[in-house]
């Protein structure tokens, strides 16, 4: 199995987008966090997010955790998934919706799910 994986920013920029088999996440993470400031940890609500909530409170507890609607994240990241990648040659001739993207989508419903909460998440201001 399989897991997406996204470093976002604050501001909404990508630092990177991966793919990790769900046996290795726990040492993925630990690269991320330890190389920096860890914000918070956005986690989509379904497939298998329940051990992966359960290993970031137990690990990194005081790192704050959002459970993110994932709801057609896999569609969008496919549309993603073509911005950066456009179709070249012939393929470009084919619609996107029957086009196969060459490599697993995950990292880019990851990537989703974190401007997600980015966009709902309530900005505090100083009176």
């Amino acid at each position: 199995m399989k897991c997406g994986m996204a470093v976002v920013f604050e501001n909404g920029d990508r630092e990177s987008l991966a793919v990790v088999p769900t046996g290795a996440i726990e040492a993925s993470i630990e690269r991320v966090v330890g190389a920096g400031d860890v914000a918070a940890f956005c986690i989509g609500h379904a497939t298998t997010s329940d051990p992966l909530l359960k290993l970031c409170r137990s690990r990194w507890p005081s790192i704050p955790l959002h459970v993110v609607d994932e709801t057609n994240t896999t569609y969008a990241a496919r549309a993603r998934y073509y911005e950066d990648h456009p179709p070249r040659g012939f393929a470009r001739l084919i619609p996107r919706g029957l086009l196969v993207p060459s490599e697993p989508l995950d990292g880019y419903a990851a990537l989703l799910i974190a401007e997600r909460f980015l966009a709902t998440r309530t900005a505090f201001t100083e009176p």
